[in-house]
């Protein structure tokens, strides 16, 4: 009778042990998949925030090019107007060149002469303007182009980051039962997002097309 009863508890025992080690491998594994989620998820985040640098870039270059064309085109404007001005003005004292009063003739040269010296640094002023104004926008283009060799050489981290981030998110929300966080999409999508955008719109347009 004695041995029937050990033979027992050694039998319990037994199953006791083998369910608290699966007990054991599944919260092992769901501490596993709660290590690689958070691993891809500061993954993902990290090289978002890479793409939204790049962007902001991008940006930042097409309105420092846009500003400075704004401003190139009203200095242009205002330099044909002051030369024009200048012009008219010249003509009005080149008029008392030709009077008989020779003191008359004298002031109207130095009218002329200082008229002259206004017009060249007025012009000046303005050319030194616009020539800023193209330093800006060579700024502006060179920062567009260095944002967008940054999102093509993103592109690749960014996709090969959502991949390992969506396994990840699926894994471990099968094992614990919790809904993973989404990571906040830069501009510069991938491929596969903006695939995935794609499909979903493509999905919604079927099933307002079916409800009609």
């Amino acid at each position: 009778m004695k041995k029937y009863i050990v033979i027992a508890l050694m039998a319990a025992f037994g199953i006791g042990v083998q369910a608290q080690t699966a007990q054991d491998k599944v919260e092992a594994a769901k501490q596993k998949a709660t290590a690689s989620y958070e691993a891809a998820k500061k993954k993902l985040e990290a090289v978002n925030r890479k793409a939204f640098v790049s962007d902001s870039l991008v940006e930042a270059g097409q309105a420092m090019v846009e500003e400075a064309d704004a401003n190139i085109k009203q200095l242009g404007e205002d330099r044909k107007a002051a030369v024009k001005q200048f012009a008219e003005d010249r003509k009005a004292y080149n008029k008392f060149l030709k009077d008989e009063d020779m003191n008359i003739v004298k002031q109207a040269q130095k009218d002329i002469k200082a008229l002259d010296k206004q017009s060249a640094d007025s012009l000046k002023a303005i050319d030194k303007s616009i020539a800023m104004e193209q330093k800006k926008k060579l700024k502006g283009q060179q920062n567009i182009a260095k944002g967008e060799g940054a999102k093509k050489a993103n592109m690749a981290a960014i996709e090969a980051a959502e991949a390992k981030f969506d396994e990840a998110a699926e894994k471990y929300e099968q094992l614990t039962g919790q809904a993973a966080e989404r990571v906040s999409a830069a501009k510069s999508e991938s491929k596969k997002a903006k695939k995935d955008k794609k499909d979903k719109k493509n999905r919604r347009d079927s099933d307002d097309d079916d409800e009609d």
